[in-house]
């Protein structure tokens, strides 16, 4: 008697679902993280175009807006799509200016583009706020190269070099350096 009565509710159980389905085309459940976790499996399989399906979908969710937004830049980043990556970034770092790993994508996203000197405030910003931090030091140094301040850019690696003493912190220095000293004493044609 006991098998049939749990018979009869897991029966009952799949009618309701199935009616649920059949009546409304999909089950009352929130797919949003599940199609987040597609979207990243996508883009580890370098099929962009499907990931930024699935985060666009996933993106419908409260809980997984911003981080699917943040995901499609990236993946927009990959594709070298810098204004779509630049459409999604803009508004997480003007709603988190503070968020380092944001405005430091935001700032490569608009070099990248072109907007070098934008780039370069906010990456001075970061820079400024995390003095000790190589990453930080590093990535400030060539966005100064690339925007032709090269002068700032050598006075910063000769201030610099006694605080970053690694040994690849010491390589990374000395190659910046030869960047700097080429720019700002290019050899002349004979």
């Amino acid at each position: 008697m006991k098998k049939i009565f749990i018979a009869t509710l897991i029966i009952l159980n799949l009618f309701g679902l199935s009616f649920k389905v059949f009546a409304k085309g999909s089950v009352d459940k929130d797919l949003s993280g599940e199609y987040f976790s597609i979207a990243e499996a996508y883009t580890e399989l370098k099929k962009y175009d499907k990931a930024i399906d699935f985060y666009k979908k996933a993106q419908k969710s409260k809980a997984y807006k911003k981080a699917s937004h943040y995901n499609m830049a990236q993946v927009y980043a990959l594709q070298k799509n810098w204004k779509q990556c630049i459409k999604y970034l803009e508004p997480l770092h003007n709603e988190a200016p503070d968020n380092i790993k944001i405005t430091g994508a935001y700032a490569y996203a608009l070099a990248s583009s072109g907007k070098s000197k934008k780039a370069l405030e906010l990456y001075k910003a970061i820079y400024d706020k995390n003095t000790d931090t190589p990453e930080y030091f590093f990535n400030y140094v060539r966005l100064l190269i690339i925007t032709k301040e090269y002068k700032t850019a050598k006075e910063l690696l000769e201030a610099e070099r006694e605080k970053f003493t690694e040994s690849e912190d010491a390589k990374t220095i000395e190659e910046l350096q030869t960047k700097v000293n080429k720019k700002l004493n290019p050899k002349k044609e004979k």
